[in-house]
């Protein structure tokens, strides 16, 4: 087959969409992806990129069509900014840079926004081919999370998505809440909508792997937290935690890896809550190094604040952390808190309860090294089961099979 994929991200920033062009080419298909210049999550186009833009246009054996962008930069200003130029290049440039070719389907890669489903629709029409699209940001509950109230933009909003998923024909979303949000929309009902969950970004073995030398090796119960210091992971419950937790407990510190919006206030409240000797921060690193930070660590931590979006969704953390065999603790609501529930892989108090994140650190911390390793054994069977890659990308293959199939059927007919 021959498949085009939208996304607004792709190689050299770091997005499973990278895996799946992989898997796909594997599977014997011919690959192609319209995308934008690289600017996540800096927010200016990589340096590398500027100096020889040509390496660019090809990741192994997919060929890739970039557009124009405006960078992502700093704020919510410039972040729309460069939204909506995303959608006006795919929409332009690149159906122009589409012309004369000819692919199966088209399959696009839904992050935040909904937005790129613009631009997929209309080449969709234009291409005459089939359109799945994979829901991994719910809208506009999004919106609503992140603090917009404005019930007449939401309206909007709400009615843009109803007209993107119209155009889908076969809506795959990544969550079991997804799924039920979706099909809520009456005039989807003869939709295919089907869950299709993410995977761990990572092939964890430690017996295999060296500890990350940054990290400094310590004789205390170490809690890793790795991915995205944002507002949606409400590190201000966390502060709060350990400082609690400080009063109470010794020998334990929080190990915290990655970047976003929030770390220079993570940083900041950590120093005025007199925790540096607590909570450890660390730059972001490559994923090829992500498992050497995971020998360090007794448990691994995930948070989410309390919003309905948020509630619905499975956090691409919790695949990852499941893989790894260790032990995970989690302050959540909603899918995410029975995941870890339902694995047996730890321990989950619900989003925002300090007190109880507090409690579940101690508690984890005073089980015993067997107790823990069996916990992390069941996560990573589960993962196994739930979350298998190669599974999930037959799967994937053989909707996108059906599809095609399907399509040259009606045209024979």
């Amino acid at each position: 087959m021959k498949i085009l994929i939208l996304s607004q991200y792709f190689w050299p920033e770091n997005f499973r969409i990278n895996e799946i062009a992989m898997e796909l080419i594997n599977l014997g298909n011919k690959v192609t992806v319209i995308t934008g210049k690289p600017n996540y999550p800096e927010g200016k186009i990589y340096d590398e990129f500027l100096k020889d833009k040509k390496f660019f246009c090809n990741y192994n054996s997919v060929k890739i069509i970039r557009v124009p962008i405006i960078p992502r930069g700093k704020g919510r200003v410039n972040l729309l900014i460069n939204y909506i130029s995303f959608v006006l290049s795919a929409c332009t440039y690149g159906l122009f840079k589409l012309r004369n070719k000819k692919f199966d389907l088209i399959f696009v890669f839904q992050t935040s926004p909904v937005l790129v489903g613009i631009p997929s629709s209309l080449i969709s029409k234009i291409k005459r081919i089939p359109q799945v699209f994979w829901v991994l940001d719910i809208w506009p509950e999004t919106l609503e999370s992140l603090g917009i109230k404005n019930k007449f933009l939401i309206e909007i909003v709400r009615n843009l998505v109803k007209k993107i998923y119209l155009n889908c024909d076969v809506i795959l979303a990544q969550s079991k809440s997804f799924v039920k949000n979706i099909k809520s929309y009456k005039s989807l009902k003869s939709k295919q909508i089907l869950y299709f969950p993410v995977w761990s970004e990572l092939n964890y073995d430690s017996r295999l792997i060296e500890k990350y030398p940054s990290i400094k090796t310590k004789k205390v119960f170490t809690i890793l937290f790795a991915g995205n210091i944002g507002k949606a992971q409400d590190f201000e419950s966390v502060i709060k935690a350990i400082k609690f937790l400080s009063t109470k407990v010794k020998d334990f510190r929080l190990v915290i890896v990655g970047e976003g919006s929030k770390k220079e206030w993570l940083i900041k409240a950590t120093k005025e809550n007199k925790l540096e000797k607590i909570i450890e921060i660390y730059k972001k690193i490559p994923l090829e190094k992500m498992p050497s930070i995971f020998t360090h660590a007794d448990a691994l931590l995930v948070t989410l604040s309390d919003q309905i979006a948020f509630n619905m969704t499975i956090p691409g953390k919790v695949q990852t952390y499941l893989s790894t065999g260790i032990p995970i603790i989690g302050m959540l609501n909603g899918e995410g808190a029975s995941t870890i529930h339902e694995s047996g892989a730890g321990f989950a108090c619900d989003a925002g309860d300090y007190i109880g994140l507090a409690e579940l650190i101690i508690k984890m911390k005073n089980t015993d090294n067997k107790t823990r390793s069996e916990m992390g054994l069941l996560g990573k069977i589960y993962s196994e089961k739930e979350f298998n890659k190669k599974v999930l990308m037959i799967k994937l293959n053989n909707i996108f099979k059906e599809l095609v199939d399907k399509k040259l059927n009606s045209n024979s007919n």
